[in-house]
């Protein structure tokens, strides 16, 4: 189990960097958004693999297969909300 949460945290911090680098693009949100639709459908399609294999699928299995492309989310969302607040003077500090 440990592994699953400690990949999620390494899986968490590239994707929020990488958010942050994009939030210095003035469109930074379209790559962003393509981010989250990447891993939404990575899940299902997950979802739907994981259960062809194994139809008993308990609780943890399913949190521990989906965590880190969870964690990818919300590091796509939170780069992004940071990106609309505290990027913009940033932005207007490089382009000066």
């Amino acid at each position: 189990m440990t592994y699953i949460v400690h990949y999620s945290i390494i899986v968490f911090i590239v994707v929020f960097l990488s958010g942050c680098v994009l939030n210095l693009l003035r469109k930074h949100f379209i790559f962003q958004l393509t981010g989250i639709a990447f891993f939404c459908t990575y899940t299902v399609f997950k979802m739907i693999f994981s259960l062809q294999v194994d139809q008993s699928l308990t609780a943890f299995d399913i949190y521990s297969l989906f965590l880190p492309t969870m964690t990818g989310v919300s590091a796509c969302l939170i780069s992004m909300v940071l990106g609309f607040w505290i990027f913009p003077p940033i932005r207007k500090k490089f382009k000066d």
